[in-house]
């Protein structure tokens, strides 16, 4: 196996990569860099890794930056089958529908009400002129159009139609919010895959060279060269990596099923065909930490919570003022169905009232206090998230950093174990060692390998992180 070509530059390039920038473009907030062009190699497992996917520019589909086009495909079922996310769109839909229940209250409500009503005097009835009275039946046919109307004089419709404005809008939010999540957790359980399956190429490579060790253990213990129990550790250190095989197996099923759930697919024929790593990851400058609060959807989503409980707070103080109707109904009215249409039966009638609460058991005072404390509550908790967001983007650049730099060394350690587990299978033939060196350094070797493809699985999980903490939506 080969070295770096370019550590030197590779490293700079690293340094500079998780540095970002002071200088910032005010329209292009987020940009993909591409990878240098010196000729530089990763050596994952028994592979080495120089193809760099074409970065994608812009914050669109990022996901297509990193290459693999079975992802892609994942990604689009998930974007058209996902359970969450079409829940999620009958939360807009819902909150729209509120909106515009909010809005009918800056109109006047007109109705027609036709009503026929008979009625039968009693009589008994209350006679201020004295004597007995008649019993006396009465028709009453009636066809009113009416009108009412809550005059908006201070403004409360008007901040309850905001409101409801706004929380569509936190709808919407949420819902990239959510889009968000399906789409980082379905790449980076296809990254886990992609892991898996390059650890399923080394063990299997590991697979057999074990069996022809234990090949050539066997026949040289028929030779008299070595003891028996050189061939049960032999037969030991073949187990061992075929139990390793199964447990691989298992986790992919295992992963296989979360993504099935994920694009909204039936698990029980679901499979994803095994892939190779085939690119570096792309790289990714974040020009400004300050940028997340107008980039992340959920973020965007409690400051638009905030500023509706504002406007709620504000219209609920207006209670406490007067409040203005106007209404008024014109129709007909007789005592006869055949004269109804008439202009001696036309009928109408026109007004206006105000309300003032005077007192109500404290009920007003205490609906202020709550909206109060809503509002309190979202500033709180957009002030954790806030909070929280710029934790995670700092924990993700620290995270991918550690694993970039580790993966770097892992390189060096790699290529000492190939070369020592040569040397020491050479002795070992020619009698100088035991076979517990041969399976000392062989272990190493797969170990080192292992670690190398474990570590570029992180890489690209932990750039899907950090894409996720910076809230870098399609």
């Amino acid at each position: 196996m080969k070295y770096l070509t370019n550590i030197t530059v590779l490293t700079a390039f690293f340094l500079v990569m998780f540095q970002g920038h002071s200088q910032t473009d005010s329209i292009q907030k987020w940009r993909w860099q591409s990878s240098p062009q010196e000729n530089f190699a990763l050596f994952i497992g028994k592979d080495t890794i120089t193809k760099t996917a074409q970065p994608l520019m812009g914050n669109k589909k990022w996901w297509t930056s990193f290459g693999y086009r079975q992802l892609d495909s994942l990604i689009d079922l998930a974007n058209k089958n996902n359970i969450d996310m079409k829940i999620a769109q009958t939360k807009i839909e819902q909150a729209r529908a509120q909106k515009r229940i909010a809005m009918s209250t800056l109109f006047p409500t007109i109705r027609l009400e036709p009503s026929f009503m008979r009625q039968e005097l009693s009589g008994n009835r209350p006679n201020p002129f004295g004597g007995q009275l008649r019993r006396v039946n009465l028709n009453s046919f009636e066809m009113p159009l009416t009108l009412n109307y809550k005059l908006d004089v201070f403004g409360e419709n008007i901040d309850q139609v905001k409101a409801g404005n706004l929380l569509t809008s936190v709808s919407e939010e949420n819902k990239k919010d959510i889009t968000l999540q399906v789409i980082t957790e379905v790449a980076q359980n296809y990254f886990l895959l992609l892991q898996l399956d390059a650890e399923k190429k080394l063990l299997k490579d590991t697979e057999e060279t074990r069996i022809h060790n234990l090949e050539i253990t066997m026949i040289r213990n028929g030779a008299g060269l070595v003891s028996q129990i050189d061939v049960l550790r032999a037969k030991s250190e073949l187990s061992s990596v075929q139990v390793q095989q199964k447990n691989n197996e298992k986790v992919r099923s295992e992963i296989e099923l979360i993504l099935a759930l994920l694009i909204g697919v039936d698990a029980t024929n679901f499979t994803i065909a095994p892939t190779t790593i085939q690119f570096m990851p792309p790289e990714i400058l974040f020009l400004n930490k300050d940028l997340v609060r107008m980039e992340r959807p959920d973020l965007k989503a409690a400051k638009l919570r905030l500023e509706s409980s504002e406007k709620l707070a504000r219209s609920q103080k207006k209670q406490l003022l007067p409040s203005f109707y106007v209404s008024g109904s014109y129709g007909y009215l007789s005592g006869d169905s055949s004269n109804l249409i008439e202009d001696d039966s036309k009928n109408w009638v026109a007004g206006i009232t105000a309300s003032l609460p005077i007192f109500e058991g404290g009920k007003k005072r205490s609906e202020i206090k709550l909206r109060k404390s809503e509002l309190e509550e979202n500033q709180e908790k957009y002030n954790q998230q806030l909070l929280l967001s710029y934790q995670q983007v700092e924990n993700s650049y620290a995270q991918l950093k550690w694993i970039h730099e580790q993966l770097l060394a892992q390189q060096e350690f790699v290529s000492a174990a190939i070369d020592a587990a040569n040397l020491t299978s050479e002795r070992y033939t020619k009698g100088l060692v035991n076979y517990i060196d041969v399976v000392d350094a062989e272990r190493q070797v797969l170990e080192a390998e292992q670690l190398s493809v474990q570590l570029f699985g992180q890489e690209l999980i932990g750039r899907v992180t950090l894409i996720k903490a910076l809230g870098i939506t399609p």
